[in-house]
């Protein structure tokens, strides 16, 4: 949903089309303009404004996501949202009111600029509302970022230095800023997808043999004012040129409105490898179709609802979501605990400042293994609703005492078992005096190293929809925030495993090669008068019949009717992708009794026709044994407890004794709108 500000990506990075890339690109591209462009100042104030509340989207309480697996690789979304506009400031509304209108210019979310189907924003009665075009949208953007680089030209340290790049550019050489300004809204309005190359009349031209003096300034400035891609104004300019920001237009007389509307269809972003999808294809196992989606919710959204729908005839087998909500203060907690044990020498263990930060870090920790043992009692009674059975943990949880948890942490063990502990005994006061525990330096950095490894800074939600084809999971912001000063969005995994459960389309592929079977053993049985032909070197005088119509009728009609009994669907949906393997042991037994009928209506040995007989027979047999393999994979993923994904929380597969590798998902779905 929304977008962050962690920084450039690392696929721009490498393929050198980051922001700033992207600005000399285009200051080297435009004409040098000879006069500055005009933006009036309220245009420039509500840019500011609508990045300002579409960056954090503090007035959306609730958020809720509507998925809809069309066909393998394409998803569509519906969102709705709860607006409130009293969470807006005055000063805000002051700057987003329409102008001639009471109205509000209200921002509901952001998306890429890939996605080129319009969007209907309507409310709870079915009207739709107005909303502020991509072009205007865009314009007063650009304005913002002109007064926002004006800005920064005047706060620079060496404004006042007259040989400096940015004096020059704030006094003498007024054509290079405009050369800079120009370049910036000609990039915010065209804009740059993510993992699209900027491509400029400069990929038609060599490269001039005279340089102009207007330019090298316009470029040295944008070197002085933005050292790397980090800086805060280059990641907010690859964000504008990248995202659309969604505006709609609300009357200030109900405060709070239900909006909803359609997102562009969301395109996979990348599959298996080729040989990958083979072996899922070709090997005897069940298959699953594994979806991942990911995208992100403000931080101030209060509820999460992620819903998913998929055809009756799909089964959600496991849905499970996963954020990152704790993974900042985690972060924090592992910085401070290196900190301390920078300083555990100095401080001494029985100084009473050592103790004081040991206790602060102590219930930060105690309350990630508390957050943490309560997701885990979740998910164990979302095992036990499934209407498959799942086996139990066989291995109790450990109980451990306060010496035994202390020592664990010291060798960097930070596993749900110790954190749950740690937990238990701070809570009864087991805990108080930890600077005379030996927790020493090297302790402290192990215990950081296993909080980043355990991945404890991410929650785990689950399915709580009844339906077989359909999945509700519904995330909550914890009740006390750890990390209160975070503007930062909330990062949202979701993990689906479909799946054809019973009645399924390989009982009705058994029963048919189950069938055939009979059918070539009943036909050599009476060519030959008896079973002996199957075991027997003897072979029977009579085997090849004089009239081979009728068998070669039966052996081509039987298959046919038994084939178009199956429900085969398109290969290019999802069920048809469950059911491609089955489709082979289908039409490899159809192939099998075609070629047998050709034997007989060509062959008039009786060897070679009862070597036929007993090679057709043997091969349909092989066919059934794959058929029965497949329901003994489809027990053994019905039983696998936690998903083998590298979304899932390490420590949610620890504490379920989770083996075996990641698997890629055959679907990933990304609304972030960056690569």
């Amino acid at each position: 949903m929304t977008v962050h500000l962690r920084g450039p990506s690392a696929v721009a990075d490498r393929r050198g089309d980051g922001p700033l890339d992207q600005l000399r690109t285009m200051i080297r591209a435009l004409p040098v303009p000879t006069s500055p462009l005009t933006f009036p100042s309220r245009e420039a104030a509500l840019g500011l404004a609508l990045m300002d509340l579409s960056f954090r989207l503090d007035h959306l309480p609730r958020l809720s996501e509507h998925l809809t697996l069309m066909d393998r690789g394409h998803m569509s979304r519906t969102i709705s949202v709860d607006v409130d506009l009293d969470l807006i400031s005055g000063r805000l509304r002051d700057t987003l009111t329409v102008p001639g209108d009471s109205a509000l210019w209200v921002p509901v979310s952001r998306y890429s600029r890939r996605d080129l189907a319009p969007v209907v924003i309507k409310d709870s009665n079915g009207e739709v509302v107005p909303r502020l075009s991509h072009r205007d949208a865009n314009r007063v953007t650009a304005a913002a970022f002109v007064k926002l680089l004006f800005m920064l030209i005047n706060a620079h340290d060496d404004v006042s230095a007259p040989a400096s790049p940015i004096h020059q550019l704030r006094h003498t050489h007024q054509r290079s800023r405009w050369l800079v300004e120009a370049a910036i809204t000609e990039l915010i309005m065209v804009g740059s997808p993510a993992g699209q190359r900027l491509r400029t009349p400069l990929d038609h031209a060599a490269p001039p043999n005279t340089t102009s003096s207007v330019r090298d300034l316009a470029l040295a400035g944008v070197e002085a004012l933005f050292a790397t891609d980090d800086v805060p104004y280059a990641r907010l300019l690859q964000l504008a040129v990248r995202q659309y920001i969604l505006v709609a237009q609300l009357g200030p007389e109900r405060p709070r409105r239900f909006l909803t509307w359609e997102a562009p269809l969301l395109p996979a972003q990348h599959r298996p490898a080729p040989l990958q999808s083979l072996a899922k294809n070709v090997l005897p196992v069940n298959r699953e179709f594994v979806v991942e989606y990911e995208t992100e919710i403000p931080r101030s959204v209060k509820a999460y609802h992620l819903t998913l729908d998929v055809r009756q005839e799909i089964s959600v087998r496991r849905f499970l979501m996963s954020s990152d909500v704790d993974e900042e203060f985690v972060e924090v907690l592992a910085q401070d605990l290196e900190s301390v044990a920078r300083r555990a020498e100095r401080l001494g263990p029985h100084h009473k400042l050592f103790e004081l930060e040991m206790q602060g870090i102590a219930s930060r920790l105690a309350e990630l293994g508390r957050r943490r043992l309560v997701d885990l009692a979740g998910y164990e009674a979302y095992l036990a609703r499934l209407p498959i059975p799942v086996r139990p943990d066989a291995t109790p949880p450990l109980r451990l005492t306060a010496e035994q948890v202390l020592r664990k942490l010291s060798d960097g063990d930070c596993s749900l078992d110790v954190l749950a502990a740690f937990c238990a005994h701070y809570a009864t006061d087991g805990l108080q005096h930890l600077a005379r525990t030996g927790l020493a330096g090297p302790a402290l950095l192990n215990i950081a190293a296993g909080l980043r490894a355990a991945q404890v800074g991410r929650d785990v939600t689950t399915d709580n929809d009844p339906r077989e084809h359909g999945a509700h999971a519904h995330w909550r912001r914890p009740s006390v925030e750890l990390s209160p000063q975070s503007t930062e969005p909330v990062r949202v995994f979701a993990f689906m495993a479909l799946a054809d459960e019973a009645p399924a389309l390989i009982e009705s592929i058994t029963r048919m090669v189950a069938g055939l079977a009979l059918v070539v053993l009943g036909i050599g049985t009476l060519l030959s008068g008896g079973v002996d032909w199957l075991y027997s070197s003897r072979v029977s005088d009579h085997f090849a019949p004089d009239q081979a119509d009728a068998v070669v009728a039966v052996l081509l009609l039987v298959p046919g009717l038994l084939l178009a009994r199956l429900d085969l669907p398109s290969t290019k949906s999802v069920l048809g992708q469950l059911h491609k393997f089955q489709r082979t042991l289908a039409a490899a037994s159809v192939v099998v009794t075609t070629a047998l009928a050709i034997v007989v209506g060509t062959v008039h040995s009786d060897r070679e026709m009862t070597r036929w007989f007993q090679l057709a027979l043997a091969v349909l047999i092989v066919i059934l044994i794959c058929c029965l393999c497949e329901f003994s994979a489809r027990r053994r993923h019905r039983s696998s407890s936690v998903p083998r994904s590298t979304r899932v929380p390490r420590w949610l597969r620890d504490a379920r004794r989770a083996t075996g590798r990641t698997v890629v998902p055959d679907d990933f779905f990304d609304a972030r709108g960056e690569v």
